[in-house]
């Protein structure tokens, strides 16, 4: 596959582990991930775009932003990550640092960078 070739996200079988070299390949070619390490069990983990990914390939964006909601969803729940809103109503999360340890095993905490709005 290459940069100009289009990716058909249909035809995609995410349990061909060289189709999964693809994609990734692709991915990282036209910006849309960026290799971050390796996680403890020797895992690759990337980084992605999320504006080049919505573009490129919208289904794995939806993925993504569908996993990360449910798991901010069950953090909430466990009252590690609490929501506050600004007078435009955009929610503001406040994440504690046993919720950033969770997000981070989950390779979401690039998603919410640790500013003045998390507990320390």
């Amino acid at each position: 596959m290459h940069e100009d070739e289009e990716f058909e996200e249909d035809e995609f079988d995410e349990d061909d582990d060289i189709a999964s070299e693809q994609v990734i390949g692709y991915l990282i070619n036209v910006g849309a991930a960026i290799w971050d390490g390796m996680d403890d069990e020797g895992e690759r983990i990337f980084k992605f775009n999320m504006p080049i990914l919505h573009e490129v390939m919208p289904d794995l964006y939806d993925q993504i932003m569908e996993d990360i909601d449910q798991v901010m969803l069950d953090l909430y729940e466990r009252g590690l990550v609490e929501v506050e809103y600004n007078e435009k109503l955009e929610a503001k999360f406040k994440i504690s640092p046993e919720g950033r340890k969770e997000l981070a095993k989950l390779g979401f905490d690039y998603f919410y960078p640790d500013d003045e709005n998390s507990e320390e």
